[in-house]
């Protein structure tokens, strides 16, 4: 073939990948090509937890999407199975990296105009009709594998998709690594006062009128000075509000607060309220400070 016969033909090739959608972007700078499928792009209008968000498109749709191929620790006692994480059986150190991962899924994303990228091989919706996709940021990086590699989500094996074995090796070497939930440690406080409901336990066994001290939330200190607690404030979305004892939390200490009775203790206090107040089908608690500034805040449903 000569070279006028080749150029001709190069361009012939071109212009029909044109016109038939081809891509030559192989995905994030990490190295994972993106599968083939369809694309679009929306705004991250606000997270539900490290592996789900909501989407907001411009021609008005909204939508809920789980990112396709992962599974981050959930953010309260009741969604965690020990046997998910492999050799992690402490629900409540994966509730705490729940909200880690939670936290890490709100920075990386709110706001930002993203890539929705399919997978032929997944379909696009999972069984709860929520859109399934890898996202994909504005720099190319793909987040869920980002999650994988930080040790803030494991690879969902049940699911079938292109990057599975990828996502695999990047779950080994993040265990090995010893990586956030595989470090056997809970997160690093930075700076000084970063005190945070660290998860809720709002459905108590039984009739929760009946077991008071089984709904109760957790509060963290994940700095590295004492907190001291004194006269701040735990509410909710139907404005109860609870004003804290004198309390002095160390570094990396918790306080676990029972809505019923009982004695308080080094880590225990009581609420003595006469019946269950955190909603089990949805409801958001809230910490302030004693100047009333939002500390942190925990929602579900």
């Amino acid at each position: 073939m000569n070279t006028r016969r080749a150029a001709l033909l190069l361009l012939v090739l071109a212009a029909f990948c044109l016109a038939a959608g081809c891509s030559t972007d192989t995905g994030s700078p990490g190295g994972s090509p993106l599968p083939p499928g369809e694309t679009d792009t929306a705004t991250v209008t606000r997270t539900i937890d490290g592996d789900t968000v909501h989407l907001s498109f411009s021609d008005g749709r909204t939508e809920t999407l789980r990112i396709l191929g992962i599974d981050t620790p959930e953010m309260t006692l009741e969604g965690n199975d020990p046997g998910k994480f492999s050799g992690i059986t402490d629900l409540e150190y994966l509730s705490i990296w729940g909200e880690e991962a939670a936290a890490y899924t709100n920075e990386k994303l709110t706001g930002k105009v993203v890539t929705i990228s399919y997978d032929p091989a997944a379909g696009s919706r999972d069984t709860y009709g929520r859109l399934l996709a890898t996202i994909i940021l504005p720099d190319g990086t793909n987040h869920g594998e980002d999650l994988i590699r930080q040790g803030l989500a494991r690879v969902f094996t049940p699911e079938t998709f292109a990057l599975k074995d990828h996502y695999l090796s990047v779950q080994e070497e993040a265990m090995d690594a010893r990586r956030g939930v595989w470090s056997g440690s809970e997160p690093d406080g930075a700076g000084t006062g970063q005190v945070v409901i660290a998860s809720v336990h709002y459905n108590a066994a039984g009739d929760d009128a009946a077991n008071l001290n089984d709904e109760y939330l957790t509060i963290r200190n994940r700095g590295t000075t004492v907190a001291d607690l004194t006269s701040w404030q735990i509410s909710d979305a139907d404005s109860f509000s609870y004003p804290m004892p004198p309390v002095a939390l160390p570094p990396g200490g918790a306080i676990r607060i029972h809505a019923g009775n009982g004695t308080p203790s080094a880590g225990e206090l009581y609420m003595d309220l006469d019946g269950p107040v955190l909603n089990n089908d949805g409801d958001t608690v809230t910490l302030l400070d004693r100047e009333g500034t939002v500390v942190s805040t925990f929602s579900w449903g």
